[in-house]
């Protein structure tokens, strides 16, 4: 959103580069999930073919190790990417609110970074801070355009963090099986959850591209009505 110094409210602050970026970054990951998920399902059949008594070449299997050993290193870089620039959006947009004057709002803007770590908490503030962005930011345009239909995002949101839920649970139960794989049936184990998060992940992260989206045309309309208005 641009900076209109007419505005009797504070600063709106544009939005819109984090959101390109937030979207490219994902994009990225969604890439390399689909890349996982393919090599997850190779080393899988592998894995089941050894338990089996199967022969399998010694330079298969040192392949196999060597590629999901470069896909694991490229997806949690990537992963830490999206993390800090969807936060730096998630904030902003959050921050928008408030400068808006909105004063019903649940929570302080820093809670958009906070509640992602914080037990227990984590659990329900992110949610119900993206659904507070998502309503008060289509009131806001309401309130300078009547005729502004609202979308509602209620299914959108709510399976984007159910899947979250689901995805972070089994990350968990990988992240303890990774340092107990001692025999075959524990890295199938191991294998057969590192897959299913993946597979998880892939709709979540397209969800979230999806959200980004609709939320940074509905700021960009935003602005666009608050600049309408005040010039």
């Amino acid at each position: 959103m641009r900076k209109n110094s007419n505005i009797g409210i504070g600063e709106v602050k544009d939005n819109s580069k984090r959101a390109k970026i937030v979207i490219i970054v994902f994009c990225v990951l969604i890439s390399l999930i689909s890349v996982s998920i393919v090599s997850g399902y190779f080393e899988l059949t592998l894995l089941k073919n050894a338990y089996l008594k199967h022969y399998i070449e010694e330079d298969q299997a040192h392949n196999n190790d060597l590629r999901q050993r470069v896909i694991g290193v490229l997806q949690s870089i990537m992963h830490t990417l999206s993390i800090v620039v969807f936060l730096l959006w998630f904030r902003r947009a959050y921050a928008n609110l408030h400068r808006l004057e909105i004063d019903y709002l649940r929570y302080r803007e820093s809670m958009a970074i906070w509640s992602w770590f914080i037990p227990l908490i984590v659990l329900f503030f992110p949610f119900q801070i993206m659904t507070e962005i998502w309503k008060e930011t289509q009131k806001s345009i309401q309130k300078y355009n009547p005729t502004y239909k609202f979308k509602s995002g209620k299914i959108l949101i709510g399976v984007w963090w159910g899947l979250f839920i689901i995805s972070n649970f089994i990350s968990h139960f990988v992240l303890k099986t990774f340092f107990e794989k001692d025999n075959l049936e524990q890295l199938i184990a191991g294998s057969q959850a590192i897959l299913i998060s993946d597979i998880i992940q892939l709709p979540e992260a397209i969800l979230l591209v999806l959200i980004v989206h609709k939320l940074s045309k509905m700021e960009s309309k935003l602005a666009y009505e608050l600049n309408s208005t005040y010039e």
